[in-house]
């Protein structure tokens, strides 16, 4: 039976007939049989988004991420390193608050040129995976590690654990990125369009986004760091329609690389399919909200 729309309808609307078995096969033989390609996926997603991403993203979760960079209080002279830099913004407070000059590490070249072109006079880029990068550093020989908006793309409970052996006694990490509810109502809908057409899957993202700032805390203290704060938020944002929605998640990376989940030949109708859901059960008299739900966390070890 479909979950009831926020208008209060139950039904399927005018969507076609849902195959629910169908769809849980094909995720199922998808998960299991097909290569581990969501980490290129999502570069690619973000190598086509970096020109335009700041606007998208950066701007309207600003006070989300200074938040936490508020919170975490980067000391003057702090040796620094920014994962999932992205387009550097946090890279850039980090250069800014410190005095020093910052390490960024992402997986995506075209976020790291706009970057180098905005920050390249104080900050330094690399290339990599950001649990790669922090298995290449020595132990105990960084002050604040920071990471937004990246965690549920890369490895969280690795990340955190290399994140606690680089860190100086001292040192300080903070962390904020979507939760795993963050786009509840854009999955939903994702999903119903999929029943419409189980055949047109033809990837399953294998992210790790974690529940809440709860689990995090939990990941930090089994790594050995202590919590100094943990905290969950949203931010709703409304667009015109279900065609502006796919324009929204698509140029904030918030859903980076589901756009490829449909397989090419099918994309324009699942797209299509997805839209006309999203306007009949999450259209409101101020348009078609998309909601991020966050979490948040900063830490520090102190031996």
């Amino acid at each position: 039976m479909d979950a009831p729309s926020a208008n209060g309808n139950t039904g399927q609307e005018s969507g076609g007939r849902r195959r629910w078995l169908a769809l849980a096969a094909r995720m199922l033989r998808l998960a299991v049989q097909q290569p581990q390609t969501t980490g290129d996926l999502v570069t690619c997603s973000y190598d086509r988004i970096a020109a335009g991403y700041d606007e998208a993203w950066t701007r309207h979760m600003r006070d989300r991420t200074l938040e936490m960079l508020n919170r975490l209080d980067p000391p003057v002279g702090a040796v620094c390193v920014d994962l999932a830099c992205g387009t550097g913004f946090v890279s850039g407070e980090l250069a800014r608050r410190t005095g020093s000059r910052i390490v960024g590490a992402d997986r995506s070249g075209r976020m790291l040129e706009v970057a180098r072109g905005r920050h390249g006079a104080t900050c330094t880029f690399v290339q990599a995976d950001a649990v790669d990068y922090l298995r290449t550093l020595p132990r105990r020989s960084i002050d604040v590690v920071t990471c937004a908006w990246g965690l549920g793309y890369s490895r969280p409970a690795a990340l955190v654990r290399e994140a606690a052996r680089v860190l100086r006694t001292g040192g300080r990490i903070g962390i904020v990125d979507n939760t795993l509810f963050s786009l509840a109502e854009v999955l939903w809908a994702s999903l119903l369009a999929f029943a419409e057409r189980p055949q047109a899957l033809g990837h399953v993202m294998k992210v790790r986004f974690l529940p809440s700032s709860g689990v995090l805390a939990a990941v930090m203290r089994y790594c050995g760091l202590a919590v100094r704060a943990a905290w969950d938020g949203s931010e709703r944002f409304f667009v015109p329609d279900g065609r502006s929605a796919i324009a929204r998640l698509t140029a904030t990376g918030a859903a980076a690389g589901f756009e490829f989940a449909a397989a090419e030949s099918d994309r324009d109708e699942v797209f299509a399919a997805f839209a006309r859901i999203m306007d009949e059960r999450f259209r409101t008299d101020e348009g078609v909200a998309i909601v991020h739900r966050y979490l948040a966390a900063v830490g520090s070890k102190l031996c």
